[in-house]
């Protein structure tokens, strides 16, 4: 096994079980209620009948994050990021994802049906930290925050947009070598 998928295992086994060590011990025969409901596929993808669980707060301002590195990180599907963008981007995600685990205070079935996407961002994340775009995980990242929102009600979640144009306005820090003011 690679060493930093490695880290990113451990990484994610430690979050799960912080998460749920305030819960009171339980029997084993509970313990059904912390896998993922039948109905939930290992995508975290869920038929369009079913119901959406309520977001927190933390979850919300964590999934805004992670949208925000991903309409972010679109500029470098046309080559306009730097190395050290992408890899910034990375760590973006890699935060937000950690900070959602470590504020952790779902129920178990949303919880469990939350873990599948966050585990896609931080591939992703993985996969972006060499500082080189990837277009599978840009894509990851965009299937992700389209499911988002087909799991959970949260009203701070505006509707899907086209990731590309939103990200065309916003304002990037890049370092340039020349000035790109126009002298007389």
């Amino acid at each position: 096994m690679y060493p930093k998928y490695s880290v990113l295992f451990l990484a994610m086994m430690l979050a799960a079980v912080l998460c749920h060590a305030s819960e009171p011990p339980h029997e084993p025969a509970s313990h059904a209620a912390h896998a993922p409901p039948a109905e939930h596929d290992a995508r975290g993808q869920a038929p369009a009948h079913a119901v959406r669980w309520q977001a927190d707060e933390p979850l919300s301002r964590g999934m805004q994050r992670v949208r925000t590195a991903t309409q972010a990180l679109a500029h470098g599907a046309h080559g306009h990021l730097e190395r050290a963008q992408i890899q910034a981007i990375a760590g973006q995600l890699e935060a937000a994802v950690q900070d959602m685990f470590t504020q952790c205070r779902l129920e178990p079935e949303p919880d469990a049906a939350l873990h599948p996407l966050l585990a896609r961002v931080l591939q992703a994340s993985a996969r972006l930290a060499d500082g080189r775009f990837d277009p599978q995980a840009f894509a990851e990242l965009e299937d992700v925050l389209a499911r988002y929102p087909q799991l959970f009600e949260d009203a701070t979640w505006s509707p899907p947009s086209d990731t590309s144009a939103a990200s065309r306005s916003m304002p990037l820090r890049v370092s340039h070598s020349r000035s790109n003011s126009v002298s007389s």
